[in-house]
């Protein structure tokens, strides 16, 4: 029961750390420090969750989990039927995740590629972009290997080349920091679970912190005031909608990303922050360490 106990107090800790974050001001000042302490906070949900049930359940071996695992066929009639139920818990949780996970990203990898093929009919090169010749106002990165910016004819027309050339460094941000595989897992957590108001909010807070962060790069390259103009524009005109697995300029809520970039708050990291780090790596690195070391 120790190991399961360990594992309850990092799940614990960590739901702690994730509801802080959720109602944090400093995370917007800084989004890049807050996306990691979020994706380290996400996994160890994850694995203290597994870890407990598997914990409980593999408790009479009296080993870290890994090894009680790989001993489980030849002593499965030392565990009764409490701890065998906590077991398959354990592993039908875990692979119903990875399951989850292995679709959400074919689906999502699909879904690129016909996007893909049907930009080599429509779209035509324009600069480092791709040039779709549609009236209605379009910016977006569709990511993957060879990943490709888009912006529309409308878009073009729309803006000043100032407010275009930030459009497209925020678009390449999002290229280069490959941040669709940032929130890539907590969408399958969100779909896995469609209902949950929680997972719904977890996510719309990291998509917002993941256009910050391109907001950021795309301000430092050409001035916070070309891409605030650009978002304004977008928004007073409507934008077209993003392709399902794409990054677009324009998708997330606008008018807090404009009031940042022309108001930055000057926060810096507060002491509460630097302790939730400490505890989120904490929490991860005792609940993974338990899989294999035995109490």
């Amino acid at each position: 029961m120790i190991l399961a106990g360990h594992q309850i107090a990092a799940c614990a800790l960590a739901a702690i750390v994730a509801l802080w974050l959720l109602h944090s001001c400093w995370t917007h000042a800084h989004p890049r420090i807050a996306l990691i302490l979020w994706q380290i906070t996400g996994l160890t949900l994850v694995v203290s969750t597994i870890g407990m049930l598997l914990g409980f359940g593999l408790a009479p071996y009296r080993r870290g989990l890994v090894p009680a695992l790989l001993d489980l066929p030849g002593r499965l009639h030392e565990l009764d039927t409490w701890h065998l139920v906590a077991v398959a818990a354990g592993l039908l949780l875990a692979g119903w995740l990875l399951v989850n996970q292995l679709l959400c990203l074919l689906s999502t990898a699909r879904a690129r590629a016909r996007h893909r093929l049907l930009l080599q009919l429509v779209a035509s090169p324009g600069g480092d972009a791709l040039v779709v010749d549609h009236p209605v106002a379009v910016a977006y990165c569709l990511p993957g290997r060879n990943p490709r910016i888009v912006v529309s004819a409308g878009a073009r027309r729309l803006l000043t080349d100032a407010e275009l050339g930030a459009v497209l460094a925020h678009e390449r941000a999002h290229a280069r920091e490959r941040h669709h595989l940032v929130v890539a897992p907590f969408q399958a957590l969100r779909r896995l679970v469609p209902g949950s108001t929680v997972l719904t909010r977890v996510c719309a807070a990291i998509e917002l912190l993941v256009e910050m962060c391109a907001d950021d790069r795309a301000a430092h390259q050409h001035g916070r005031e070309p891409l605030a103009s650009a978002l304004e524009r977008f928004h007073a005109n409507g934008f077209g909608g993003t392709p399902a697995g794409a990054l677009a300029v324009a998708d997330t809520p606008v008018l807090a990303r404009i009031r940042r970039l022309r108001r930055p708050d000057r926060i810096g990291l507060p002491l509460a922050g630097m302790m939730a780090y400490a505890l989120a790596i904490s929490a991860l690195v005792t609940s993974a360490s338990l899989f294999a070391v035995p109490l």
